[in-house]
């Protein structure tokens, strides 16, 4: 069979023995058709055709030594969160980009845990894969993470765990954190006690792993109406609990260093996905509930350490698609050593220089929450 390789042949569908066409004849398969080119320095675009399959693949291989940054991006400043892919890779002054997790329809959620530039989008405590990539992208991170979060009264040592982030209202024994990315999908709760914190810096690297930021106690109460964020975030209780009496007590400006942690060092951008397709160049459970053949994305490294960001298109007769296992046998071949599924289906999507270079399976561009971006130089948001 002529592939690039016996394995690609195999990845994209093949179940004939070698000189046979894809479609059970004896007629000779014909090779993929490969088209390749440099997006700039250390960023290598390359979509394969496969037409007795029928197959493409688009590929964008990221060489992070170079003058690149790989980012994750909220489509929208806050929840609500959806645009067009398009929209989000123009507005960061992307070179390139990838649908990343999937979402609540509604409000633009991303299902696991995302953090953007530092901050914290939100706890969640669905299961999943998460993907890091440190700050100075030389190491990347396939985990499941936890995400904790911590505030800390500076002076005193006090340290409160926040149940939830941006994750709905508090229940009786809990603190629930409310951030500016949480929009006005994600409100500080009526009818509760609240502390409002003010930001006195940037975030910062924190010792083991996770991110610090510093703040001030701006005001503490309780109210039947919500207490606003106004550029800080909201830490709430139900009242006549222990944890709103502890929030009361909190006096106008005291010192709060604030924690988050997905049990990672100095990585400040968090995206998930799942299920998790190769480890160390072995298939691991890569069935669930959507493994059926469907156009696919997915995040990959190499064992040299380059990134695959992967796109697969289907439910159109130039595409079939790929089914779980497809797509895991498909990042292998392309040379990925551990590799992730992100959201798939109609939110498939890769955007090449401000164009989008496969082929939506709703027809158009779907409005997406959130995605993977590649950067012409430092992320300015850090």
């Amino acid at each position: 069979m002529l592939c690039l390789t016996a394995a690609l042949c195999l990845a994209l569908g093949s179940s004939t023995s070698a000189g046979g066409a894809d479609d059970g004849t004896d007629r000779p398969a014909r090779a993929p058709i490969v088209k390749t080119r440099m997006i700039a320095p250390g960023v290598r675009y390359q979509k394969i055709v496969r037409r007795q399959v029928p197959l493409k693949t688009y590929v964008l291989t990221l060489d992070l030594s170079k003058k690149i940054t790989l980012d994750t991006a909220l489509a929208d400043a806050a929840l609500p969160s959806r645009r067009p892919l398009t929209d989000i890779v123009r507005s960061a002054g992307a070179l390139a980009g990838v649908n990343g997790d999937w979402f609540d329809l509604g409000t633009g959620i991303p299902a696991h845990a995302f953090a953007q530039d530092g901050d914290l989008l939100r706890t969640t405590t669905l299961g999943g894969t998460g993907f890091g990539v440190t700050r100075d992208e030389s190491s990347v991170l396939f985990e499941n993470p936890r995400v904790d979060v911590t505030l800390t009264d500076t002076s005193t040592g006090r340290t409160f765990t926040i149940d939830r982030w941006n994750q709905g209202d508090p229940t009786v024994g809990e603190l629930a954190g409310f951030s500016p990315l949480g929009g006005t999908a994600e409100p500080p709760p009526r009818f509760a006690c609240s502390v409002r914190l003010l930001p006195l810096g940037e975030p910062t690297v924190a010792e083991p792993d996770g991110v610090n930021r510093p703040y001030v106690v701006d005001v503490a109460r309780c109210s039947e109406d919500p207490l606003a964020r106004q550029g800080g975030v909201v830490i709430s209780a139900e009242p006549a609990t222990d944890e709103a009496v502890e929030l009361l007590a909190l006096e106008p400006g005291t010192d709060m260093r604030l924690h988050w942690t997905a049990g990672w060092s100095n990585v400040f951008d968090v995206i998930g996905g799942g299920p998790l397709l190769l480890r160390d160049g072995k298939l691991v459970g890569i069935c669930n509930s959507q493994c059926g053949r469907h156009p696919r994305t997915g995040v990959g490294v190499t064992a040299t350490g380059k990134i695959l960001l992967v796109v697969v298109d289907g439910r159109h007769r130039r595409s079939r698609g790929a089914t779980m296992f497809e797509f895991a046998r498909i990042m292998r071949d392309l040379g990925a050593s551990t590799a992730l599924n992100l959201d798939g289906g109609g939110s498939s999507e890769m955007v090449v220089q401000g164009e989008v270079v496969n082929v939506p399976s709703d027809g158009h561009e779907r409005a997406i929450s959130n995605a993977i971006l590649v950067l012409p130089g430092p992320d300015p948001g850090e």
